[in-house]
């Protein structure tokens, strides 16, 4: 009766999933101005399973984009609206995209997502190409594929809204060009030539979420209008694969493979035969699993042949708090609260610790998604899958990482959005 009952459960969970609603925040105060917001009103009104709800500066500082799933910023002036977030606003706006929420920035939005302003959220590895930003308005005409959507020689409504390029922030991905200008308009001094064939429009990523701005107009041009609605699909904060994930980890053995006490292939875990040398040393393959898992789920992390395997999981500790490491997409996480969350929602959660030893192992283990309550994950943590002194498919973090009691209290936990390539 009682699988029965967690099969009706499971089954609802489904259903609820998908009929969900997107729930989305728009900014609507300092800055935003013109008909943006009434446009992407709109916009969503025309679909049934998107929510939009207007927030000010203050809601969103006070934490306002809790349980939102994405947040968008409209036109207007991107310097007047992070004034009208203040500091802790646009840091609450940074952390819902780093923790996976969406963000949707059209013009004064786009402005605002920029890297290249001190005032800017700094979600967009781009800056500007020159600070004289009154080119004007008028229709210009873009090129190119927005979320199935393909543009030619199209014209678009476009008001000063921000050329851009690359920055060169080395913590941040470089943004993927879907939409460029192919004419211009260069008024009041502006400077001519640097409008054509640049970004239109851009998506990239920041921490665990998505990103999309359009400096000039879909909303308010007839025709474009699915533009807005697919970014907004497209950004919204999603679950992963939590299911194919762990069926694919739990299909790489780790409790016959990667086995201590033996020299082992890195990538599949088969001893090598090869001759122990170091007859001190315990021979365990924290690292080396880790690897050889995140490469097979398309993930990056340092591993051979940029690092040898030798003292590897100290090194993977460096490089997961590195800038490398956070624009390979790697987020930090809170605690183990935090990354049992994660792992539930369908990330990829590293736990991670480094000997304070340099000459000595560390130790690393992926996190298992799992329903501890607060109680429970204080005193053992959450689950995870690992190779070491005892290989597990599921032990304690607690007792995972037995080896290391007294630095126990330094683990390090890091999120990744898993996007899983076609099974080999």
């Amino acid at each position: 009766m009682r699988h029965s009952f967690t099969l009706l459960l499971l089954t609802l969970g489904l259903v609820a999933a998908e009929s969900h609603v997107i729930k989305v925040a728009v900014y609507d105060d300092v800055g935003a101005t013109g008909k943006g917001i009434p446009c992407v009103e709109a916009i969503a009104g025309k679909s049934s399973d998107i929510k939009l709800t207007k927030l000010k500066g203050a809601d969103i500082a006070a934490g306002g984009l809790k349980g939102y799933d994405l947040v968008m910023f409209t036109g207007g002036s991107g310097s007047a609206e992070a004034g009208g977030l203040g500091e802790k606003g646009r840091e609450e706006v940074r952390e819902f995209v780093r923790q996976g929420g969406g963000y949707v920035g059209i013009c004064a939005g786009a402005y605002l997502a920029c890297s290249g302003f001190e005032w800017g959220l700094g979600v967009l590895n781009a800056k500007t190409v020159s600070p004289k930003w009154r080119r004007g308005q008028g229709e210009v005409k873009i090129e190119g594929l927005a979320f199935g959507e393909k543009m030619a020689d199209r014209g678009i409504r476009y008001a000063n809204g921000p050329i851009i390029k690359a920055d060169v922030r080395k913590d941040l991905p470089e943004f993927e060009v879907l939409v460029s200008f192919r004419t211009e308009l260069a008024l009041n001094d502006t400077p001519v030539g640097v409008m054509v064939n640049a970004p239109a429009m851009v998506r990239s990523t920041y921490g665990l979420g998505r990103v999309f701005t359009s400096s000039p107009h879909p909303e308010q041009t007839a025709g474009l209008e699915p533009i807005v609605e697919k970014a907004v699909r497209w950004t919204a904060r999603s679950k992963g694969p939590t299911e194919e994930l762990w069926k694919r980890l739990e299909a790489m053995e780790v409790d016959k493979l990667w086995l201590p006490g033996a020299i082992v292939d890195w990538k599949t875990g088969l001893p090598t035969g090869q001759a122990i040398k170091d007859a001190k040393s315990k021979h365990t393959h924290c690292s080396q699993f880790v690897a050889a898992a995140t490469e097979r789920l398309g993930v990056y992390v340092l591993r051979p042949p940029e690092h040898g395997v030798v003292l590897l999981a100290n090194a993977q500790f460096d490089w997961l708090a590195s800038d490398a490491g956070k624009k390979a997409g790697w987020v930090v996480l809170k605690d183990g609260a935090a990354a049992q969350a994660s792992a539930n929602e369908g990330r990829l959660v590293l736990a991670s610790l480094k000997n304070p030893d340099p000459n000595k192992s560390g130790h690393i283990a992926i996190v298992r998604p799992g329903g501890k309550d607060a109680e429970l994950l204080a005193k053992e943590g959450p689950d995870v899958m690992q190779a070491g002194g005892t290989n597990a498919l599921r032990t304690s973090m607690r007792k995972g990482f037995g080896n290391h009691k007294q630095e126990y209290d330094q683990i390090a936990f890091y999120a990744h959005v898993v996007d899983l390539p076609a099974a080999k």
